[in-house]
């Protein structure tokens, strides 16, 4: 009897969705290094997690990136998979 509640608590612990979330310090990080690859400038305001998709738990991160060749803010916005992989979706024109 003791074997089985042990069983069902390990069992409902580890298959809690939480352990296969990337944490939102490390999507913001994943997010920020890709898109300054991306648009080849450097991160002027910390970026922010607008949205949390379910059931995948991809997130949707906003960085916020200054390109010093163009004089350019700019918007980049991307998903983060549960393994901290980045795709961006989308930027902003840049504004002065």
């Amino acid at each position: 009897m003791m074997k089985f509640l042990l069983f069902l608590i390990l069992g409902g612990v580890f298959s809690l969705p939480v352990w296969a979330e990337c944490p939102d310090i490390s999507a913001i990080y994943a997010a920020d290094q890709a898109t300054q690859d991306y648009m080849d400038g450097k991160v002027f305001k910390k970026a922010r997690v607008l949205k949390k998709h379910l059931p995948s738990y991809r997130k949707e991160i906003a960085s916020y990136i200054y390109v010093e060749d163009k004089g350019l803010y700019f918007t980049v916005y991307t998903l983060v998979n549960s393994e901290c992989e980045v795709a961006i979706i989308k930027s902003t024109r840049g504004k002065h």
